[in-house]
């Protein structure tokens, strides 16, 4: 297992540059392994701890509350980290909830070990910054795909998000089913969306992977 922590922390984009005895440093003196199994209720929005936490096996989805329902923002696997937009920030509740896909273990970095590593290591410092400026840039395009008022409109802007810097190619991180979660609609209308998409000449489906055949057309819907 210990072997699994290192090569989990070396994929974790947060010690990107940091040398292999930070990191050995790190997983022995400032985190602690954990497991939660399948369908468990990681952080909620009354259950957390300020604490950054490291996917070392397993996947976890990250859902937020609206209304009655849900919406999926994403699925996150080995070397990802989640608790980092609510550790200085001094809010009473969990900004979403974390779940357990299947059998998950984990590495957690204390708010108090966190501040001592910014302190000794300011490359972890840096990244951990470029990390939040990421996640800021991808909630922006959330809000503008959830603006949108038809299905097609913000299926189109799903595809356009994770497409390439050439836009050729769309790589959606979850299934066309659990898009219809993240945008908040209907199952049946995102795969109709998809299908219109497909037979207007617009993209080319193979599962997850989208093949744009007419940027212009997606960004002008």
């Amino acid at each position: 297992m210990k072997q699994k922590v290192f090569e989990a922390l070396y994929k974790c984009r947060l010690f990107n540059n940091a040398d292999e005895s930070t990191v050995q440093e790190i997983a022995d003196n400032y985190a602690s392994l954990s497991v939660c199994e399948k369908n468990s209720v990681i952080f909620s929005e009354t259950k957390y701890t300020r604490a950054l936490v490291i996917i070392v096996k397993g996947k976890v989805s990250v859902t937020k509350k609206v209304g009655n329902g849900k919406i999926l923002m994403s699925i996150l696997g080995e070397g990802d980290i989640f608790g980092m937009a609510t550790m200085f920030y001094e809010e009473e509740n969990f900004l979403t909830e974390i779940t357990a896909l299947e059998k998950v273990t984990m590495l957690t970095v204390p708010k108090d070990s966190l501040v001592k590593l910014f302190s000794l290591y300011p490359i972890i410092t840096e990244n951990y910054i470029k990390i939040l400026s990421e996640r800021i840039h991808f909630l922006n395009k959330k809000i503008s795909t959830y603006t949108k008022s038809e299905t097609i409109q913000k299926t189109a802007s799903l595809i356009l998000q994770n497409c390439d810097s050439e836009k050729k190619i769309s790589v959606l991180p979850y299934s066309i089913t659990n898009a219809a979660d993240a945008l908040n609609i209907g199952r049946a209308s995102v795969y109709r969306a998809f299908e219109s998409l497909e037979n207007s000449g617009y993209i080319k489906r193979n599962g997850r992977k989208i093949e744009i055949l007419d940027s212009a057309a997606l960004e002008n819907m």
